[in-house]
């Protein structure tokens, strides 16, 4: 797998599929689903090395897109990933300050009751490792890997080090359009229409250093990409690309699986959204989970609202069927019943959706820490 860095050129236009007609107002700006990379991507390689369209292509491994912060020199400074859903802010009692709350699995108290779904053994349910009197506040909805590995391992960084480490989206770019008539070239009465870009820093002039801060995006594909530019998203938007500085991508730990058996259990954390046929719970029966060696058991589940997903069909030359996407951040507690040490190391930033085609196109790409469970 080949990484590449790419910069939008302008904000990025990702719509979700909705009808889109005069009454429709404009989709809230969204980041780069896995599919958007993937077409983008591929089209590229086809393009740089002269592969015919056609379904060949699409078999091509894709992974990502994630975000990277770049210093103002334009050299990568840390790896971003989405903020994990058993991670919550809150404001303190007098709304003075925020705080980082951890949610973890945990049974219910004497005469409590639930309603989550019946596994064989029954879900835990999710429930705030500490008690909170204020209401809930905002944070930044991207980490860095770094305060990821460390909140994963126990500690609880402060809102302050996830705020400058990290990266909050700016507010929406919201462009008004009009139709315009083809024959008379004018437009069209009453027919505008909005759109809502991501935006990312402005690109830099000739010779003038990065913005302090500046987010780019990584992705991976099994193949090569000459240095230039690539459309990505709606409106044919421009982004330059190039191959990425060393490895952005984490390495895994040599002793992973040791950890894994050691713990009984992995907490698999999704860096992009899924695709499950399930709905929010991935099928334990085929490839990824139910491979040759792994076992596993679903013990309890942390997620946000579901995610529309839809595109356009270029062979069928129709639109795709809708589905919704269990969103990145998303954090699954599996018990470990059966394991090879190459089936667990199989799992490291591997896409864990529950089709083939999905996976190929980078959804569900998922992090796989050890994680004790208490039963």
């Amino acid at each position: 797998m080949n990484t590449y860095l790419m910069d939008p050129l302008a904000p990025l236009i990702i719509r979700s599929g909705r009808p889109f007609d005069n009454q429709a107002g404009a989709d809230a700006a969204r980041f780069p689903p896995p599919s958007t990379l993937a077409g983008a991507l591929r089209t590229a390689h086809a393009g740089t090395t002269g592969k015919p369209f056609g379904p060949d292509l699409a078999k091509i491994p894709v992974a990502g897109p994630l975000p990277v912060k770049l210093d103002e020199s334009g050299k990568v400074i840390s790896l971003l990933v989405p903020k994990p859903a058993d991670a919550h802010y809150f404001w303190n009692e007098g709304k003075t300050a925020a705080q980082l709350v951890r949610a973890a699995p945990k049974p219910m108290s004497e005469n409590e009751g639930m309603d989550l779904p019946d596994e064989p053994d029954g879900l835990l349910p999710v429930q705030l490792a500490a008690a909170t009197v204020g209401k809930p506040s905002g944070g930044p909805r991207w980490w860095a890997w770094n305060d990821l590995m460390a909140f994963r391992g126990g500690e609880t960084p402060s809102i302050e080090n996830l705020k400058s480490n990290g990266w909050a989206p700016p507010e929406d770019d919201l462009r008004t359009h009009v139709v315009i008539e083809r024959i008379s070239q004018s437009a069209e009465k009453g027919k505008l229409f909005q759109t809502a870009g991501l935006t990312f820093l402005p690109c830099p002039q000739a010779g003038a250093p990065f913005p302090e801060g500046r987010i780019s995006l990584i992705g991976s594909i099994s193949g090569e990409i000459g240095n230039g530019v690539i459309t990505l998203g709606g409106e044919r938007r421009l982004s330059a690309i190039a191959p990425a500085p060393g490895d952005l991508w984490p390495t895994m730990p040599a002793n992973l699986a040791e950890d894994i058996h050691r713990a009984g259990g992995l907490c698999l954390t999704l860096l992009t959204p899924a695709l499950f046929a399930g709905g929010w719970h991935p099928s334990l029966t085929g490839k990824p989970f139910g491979g040759a060696g792994l076992k596993l058991r679903l013990r309890a589940a942390a997620l946000e609202r579901w995610l529309p997903h839809s595109g356009w069909d270029l062979a069928q030359w129709q639109p795709r069927a809708g589905r919704k996407m269990v969103p990145a951040g998303a954090v699954y507690w599996f018990e470990v019943l059966e394991a090879s040490d190459k089936a667990l190391r199989a799992l490291w930033l591997a896409p864990v959706s529950d089709h083939e085609q999905d996976r190929r196109d980078g959804f569900g790409l998922a992090w796989t820490p050890p994680r004790e469970l208490t039963h």
